[in-house]
């Protein structure tokens, strides 16, 4: 079915497996000669694109709809495959976290091309803002079971807060921050970040990160104005609040969906 899709119905190969086929075979380039996919029992191993497929589908849905059961009954195998499918590709995924997981260097051409972005959008006194920071929802699969209410957040779900800093031209995720229940605000959580205590060694001179309403304003991060309780918003302010976004990343970074079907036991 995934092969029909793939050639004739692209878009419900990305809804199933939530990336596109060029995404699905550059991950598949990169995870196939990992050792975990190698043994040397006289039952081999099911082909490693079957694996990244199941691993897709799994954690690309949330809810009802995914659990492990019609996982194992979609892609007719046993549950247990299915769970060793799922943990084989996790930790080729860990494994390479520090390989794509990294802040770039002011001179890399991810760097370029976001200065670029942010000056294009706005204006070329602008261009030192080459990140951006948001805070997203990992919802998790139940109550956890110490602390539980303190995960409930305004969306009636259980969930974590992830700090997220990407690159706003293209959203690539450069350096995160998970760990406080989502109920705690992004300004707070902000501060248990590598970005706010290491930005001196991590932001190039000149350079700063881009932000929403929630972020503390400081020199090295760039948030609008908010209007003063009791008050309004001078002219100017609202001009640079106006130009601020153009950089289209804040709505763009709600696109990120990360979900874990984990529980806090």
């Amino acid at each position: 079915m995934l092969v029909h899709h793939e050639e004739h119905r692209p878009h419900l190969f990305w809804q199933k497996l939530r990336v596109n086929l060029e995404i699905f075979d550059d991950i598949l380039d990169h995870i196939s000669n990992h050792p975990i996919f190698q043994n040397q029992s006289n039952n081999p191993q099911l082909p490693v694109s079957i694996q990244l497929t199941i691993f897709l589908n799994w954690v690309g849905h949330y809810g009802n709809s995914i659990s492990l059961e019609d996982v194992a009954q979609w892609a007719g195998m046993s549950v247990g495959s299915v769970v060793n499918c799922t943990n084989g590709v996790m930790i080729v995924v860990l494994d390479a976290h520090d390989q794509f997981i990294c802040f770039p260097a002011g001179n890399s051409d991810d760097a370029d091309l976001a200065c670029k972005f942010a000056e294009s959008h706005t204006c070329p006194e602008w261009k030192g803002g080459f990140l951006a920071i948001d805070g997203s929802t990992m919802n998790l699969f139940m109550k956890p079971g110490y602390y539980g209410e303190t995960f409930y957040d305004r969306k009636s779900n259980y969930s974590l807060g992830c700090q997220a800093v990407i690159l706003p031209h293209n959203l690539l995720i450069v350096d995160y921050s998970l760990g406080h229940p989502r109920s705690v605000h992004d300004a707070f959580a902000f501060r248990s970040t590598r970005l706010y205590d290491k930005h001196t060694d991590l932001l190039p001179d000149g350079h700063w990160v881009w932000a929403d309403s929630a972020y503390p304003l400081e020199p090295w991060c760039i948030a609008p104005f908010k209007r003063p309780r009791n008050g309004w918003l001078t002219k100017d302010q609202k001009t640079f609040n106006y130009h601020l976004s153009k950089v289209c990343f804040f709505s763009g970074f709600q696109l990120i969906f990360i979900y874990v079907d984990s529980c806090l036991c």
